[in-house]
């Protein structure tokens, strides 16, 4: 199922960013009164095709792209009558808006898809805490007395942005090292007397851009609010050792091996002190006794530690969530503003980590292939419409990124070499364009097996 899930999300998510970029370039060309022939979605073989009045449009086997190709003198003979709808006769302002409206519409198109998420309304945890880690740098910034009565706190800003959830804040920290910031500002503020305190110049020079399995809230001192929750199943992952013994949703584990389970923290606690081992497990199901054996797995910690994984989530009832989590939803124009500026701070750190990446000061393994779209797109068509939005506003975004970049055969490439004609009033030399685009051609492959070995990796690690 899960491989499913991941096939039809990267055929649904990539269908419809390739759309909605090649449709940029069809559309302009329309205006311009440019001959289009061709409208691809996909490469190779047609699965489908249809025949419009002088387009057509069909969708290809292989859905890694797509294409729009306009009639021109460069590719094949050109009738007379026809002449003045070539692409290669258009103005190069013409040829530029042609090409350029490609990317474009993709960045257009996150910014539509972040506000639509922003109206339908982020939900999150609340940056609550009451502790903090010893020896960290938020507790290095605080005084002694600060937690003693182990008052609620909230995070309520980073660098000056408010703070709604612990999403927000990792976010936060993101963008700060992504731009080379070491230190960085929070305001936090006391729940019960709105009390604030401002930590000034909190190091944040142990977050690693090229660690990802790091826990960056942890690593800087936070301790996110945890309180008692009963060990009662919320989910049971298919085909996971809780599933195959029998247990589910809504049972509460009472004993594992004859050891009362108190709370969740305490089931948590017992299973992963038993990888790969077989356990029983008393459990109650709808006020019933029951008792069976389960064998556990493992997972693989951040510290490299084996645990015992029983493949099961904790139900925590909205009554008892409440007071921790926020909604982050906003009226239209507000949500257009806010999906604005996600566009804007997602491109910026991304340009930023191709520029790190191109000199070499952040690994090459951010780079993710076909294979992790495919995962995180099933990922996010399970997860829920929001989360399904973000990772659709993300991948589209980054494709119009891409395609901006000054690489030949690339949209960017060509965008370079009508700039330069506009500057040197004649088209750039076929010499220098077949060099560029094998040039192109070579940078492409070594990304995309680059790209490949990282998605190879993760599964590997996985």
């Amino acid at each position: 199922m899960t491989v499913l899930w991941s096939i039809l999300g990267f055929i649904v998510v990539m269908g419809l960013v390739v759309t909605i970029h090649e449709w940029g370039h069809y559309q302009v060309a329309r205006w311009f009164n440019i001959k289009i022939k061709t409208f691809s979605i996909g490469f190779g073989k047609s699965i489908y095709e249809r025949q419009g009045k002088e387009t057509t449009f069909k969708v290809g086997i292989i859905p890694l792209g797509g294409y729009v190709r306009f009639l021109d003198e460069t590719a094949e003979p050109v009738a007379e009558s026809e002449l003045n709808r070539a692409f290669n006769r258009q103005s190069v302002y013409k040829r530029f808006a042609v090409v350029a409206a490609g990317p474009l519409i993709n960045l257009i198109f996150a910014w539509l898809v972040f506000s639509i998420m922003y109206v339908v309304g982020v939900s999150g945890f609340k940056p609550v805490f009451n502790e903090v880690e010893l020896a960290s740098p938020i507790e290095q910034s605080l005084s002694d007395v600060f937690f003693r009565d182990e008052s609620e706190w909230v995070v309520f800003q980073v660098n000056g942005e408010e703070t709604a959830s612990w999403r927000n804040v990792h976010q936060a920290l993101l963008k700060a090292r992504v731009h080379h910031q070491n230190n960085v500002e929070f305001v936090i503020e006391k729940i019960d007397t709105g009390e604030r305190l401002i930590l000034d110049r909190v190091s944040i020079d142990g977050l690693d851009l090229n660690q990802p399995e790091q826990n960056w809230l942890q690593l800087i001192g936070f301790k996110p609010f945890n309180f008692s929750l009963p060990p009662v199943l919320g989910t049971v992952l298919a085909d996971g050792p809780a599933q195959k013994s029998g247990l589910m949703p809504q049972d509460e584990i009472v004993a594992i091996n004859g050891v009362i389970t108190q709370d969740w923290s305490d089931l948590v606690e017992q299973i992963q002190e038993a990888p790969n081992q077989i356990v029983d497990v008393g459990y109650l199901r709808e006020g019933v006794l029951y008792t069976t054996t389960v064998s556990l797995g493992q997972k693989k910690m951040d510290s490299g530690q084996l645990v015992g994984k029983m493949g099961i989530g904790v139900y925590v009832s909205p009554e008892r969530l409440a007071p921790y989590t926020v909604i982050n939803q906003y009226g239209v124009m507000d949500a257009v503003e806010q999906g604005y500026q996600r566009s804007v701070d997602l491109f910026n750190m991304s340009l930023v980590m191709l520029q790190r990446m191109f000199f070499g000061d952040v690994s090459l393994q951010h780079l993710s292939g076909p294979i992790s779209i495919a995962q995180f797109s099933g990922q996010a068509m399970q997860s829920g419409l929001v989360t399904f939005l973000g990772l659709l506003g993300l991948i589209s975004l980054s494709i119009g990124l891409l395609n901006l970049l000054p690489i030949p055969i690339l949209d960017g490439g060509h965008l370079v070499y009508y700039l330069i004609e506009m500057v040197k009033g004649s088209p750039v030399s076929v010499q220098v364009m077949e060099v560029g685009q094998r040039i192109g051609i070579v940078l492409i492959i070594g990304l995309t097996f680059v790209a490949l070995f990282n998605d190879v990796l993760r599964i590997s690690n996985g």
